[in-house]
């Protein structure tokens, strides 16, 4: 605003030297002066003026797209994204969440990085913790296998020994919140940690072998539309089908 004010003034003084040249036209001298500063004025301002506009129409332009981006993204429920989920600090929905919902291929590595955290969880009353690990005899298990070039009884051996770790800390926990775990009835097609207020989705790469793959945190509400409102919908759809293979409902009733 302030560099529009200083060009507009310039342009005014220049008009108003135009006019004391018409007055003075008996002296050459002051005259050619004072029309050449007029006119160097009125040039330079009227150009940097017309810069000016065009500029700060373009910036609009940027600032307007840039705000649909942001209204899309704030209408979408995305909150964040990670590059790498290995460096997600998941101890936060794991402390404070009364439901965690995980869906994973066969969750070992995951789990072993955070029996403690789990553990804990298990511990405090009112918690309901639900694991979804792929079934270790579906067609899936072997085509998966295939694609981490893992034989097939090693990632079958996997998954059953993911779900003999979560039963095993859930018996050494105080044993207070509710635990199941459910073998998937088709596959996952990304990995979903999902909780009363936030979802967290990390999609699977088609390649083999290990690469850094994004973490998208999204916010959840109930009956407000969003990514995370519709994968939550999802979750509660999968678990009507799923086989429940661990169910520690009615001990955490009795504690």
């Amino acid at each position: 605003m302030k560099n529009y004010l200083i060009l507009s003034i310039l342009v005014i003084v220049s008009l108003v030297l135009l006019l004391v040249q018409v007055q003075i036209e008996h002296s050459k001298f002051w005259y050619n002066t004072l029309g050449n500063i007029a006119n160097t004025f009125l040039i330079s301002g009227t150009l940097t003026l017309l810069y000016q506009f065009f500029s700060k129409r373009e910036e609009d332009q940027q600032l307007h797209q840039m705000l649909k981006i942001s209204d899309s993204i704030q209408q979408c429920g995305l909150k964040n994204i990670h590059p790498d989920v290995l460096h997600y600090d998941f101890s936060g929905l794991l402390h404070t969440a009364n439901h965690f919902t995980a869906i994973m291929n066969d969750g070992l590595r995951w789990f072993g990085n955070h029996t403690h955290l789990i553990e804990a969880r298990f511990n405090r009353r009112g918690t309901v913790t639900e694991f979804f690990l792929v079934n270790p005899d579906s067609a899936f298990c072997q085509l998966l296998s295939e694609k981490v070039k893992l034989d097939h009884s090693f990632m079958q051996g996997k998954i059953r020994q993911a779900c003999k770790s979560i039963e095993a800390t859930y018996r050494k926990s105080h044993q207070r919140g509710e635990l199941r775990v459910y073998y998937l009835k088709d596959f996952p097609t990304q990995s979903l940690f999902v909780t009363e207020q936030q979802v967290i989705a990390t999609p699977y790469q088609m390649s083999p072998g290990r690469s850094e793959i994004p973490a998208f945190e999204y916010h959840y509400q109930k009956g407000v539309k969003s990514i995370g409102s519709a994968i939550y919908a999802d979750v509660e759809r999968i678990r009507l089908v799923c086989d429940l293979v661990v169910d520690y409902s009615a001990v955490a009733v009795r504690n």
